[in-house]
């Protein structure tokens, strides 16, 4: 984990601040408002042709384990920059190999020993204080002919007048809109009701 750079720094002091209390309750109030995970979830568990997978900011490793009920023979690991949810994380998820870093540099490809054939963003690109950075370098990372998956909070255009305290509720938490042409690179978008969330597939780059 670059601990060195002080944007990060910061961040990462933030992460640790809110997750070291909210760790204990997050999965209970986030399944209210992070409607889109279930959908990549279920998604994934049905897609074939893929053995191991990375997921980005696990969290408490609520959704690794979803994944792993539903792909047990998979492979799992997880790049997490929060301390607090990351010791969190480790002891939820003792299958799964798990690393602090940050998205834009951390070591996705060779967590597992080898490039995923997945690595999926869940509500966390839109935290990240490098997007485009982290996309790529994930898109970088993932094996050939694998794929980048990303749930986020959408750009709210459908939710008429709640979308600005929508969009100040969202900021309080560190949570921005990603940018336009994000979604513009993907090969596959899928959009939730009111366009709250957004699904988005990306194709390695090599």
């Amino acid at each position: 984990m670059d601990a060195t750079h002080p944007d990060r720094e910061a961040h990462r002091a933030f992460l640790n601040r809110y997750y070291g209390i909210s760790r204990w309750f997050y999965d209970l109030t986030r399944r209210y408002y992070l409607i889109g995970r279930e959908v990549a979830i279920e998604q994934l568990i049905a897609q074939r042709g893929w053995m191991s997978l990375i997921e980005v900011g696990p969290g408490t490793g609520r959704n690794l384990r979803k994944l792993r009920q539903g792909r047990p023979e998979a492979r799992y690991g997880g790049i997490e920059a929060s301390d607090e949810m990351l010791a969190h994380a480790r002891r939820k998820c003792p299958w799964a190999t798990l690393a602090g870093g940050f998205a834009e540099d951390a070591d996705m490809a060779g967590l597992l020993g080898e490039r995923p054939d997945r690595i999926f963003f869940s509500y966390c690109l839109s935290m990240v204080q490098e997007p485009h950075r982290a996309l790529e370098h994930a898109r970088r990372s993932v094996a050939p002919g694998g794929e980048v998956l990303v749930v986020d909070f959408g750009d709210l255009s459908e939710l008429g007048r709640f979308q600005p305290a929508l969009r100040k509720w969202l900021d309080s938490f560190h949570v921005h809109p990603l940018p336009e042409d994000i979604e513009a690179s993907a090969f596959d978008v899928e959009h939730g009701w009111g366009r709250y969330w957004t699904m988005m597939r990306f194709s390695p780059l090599t």
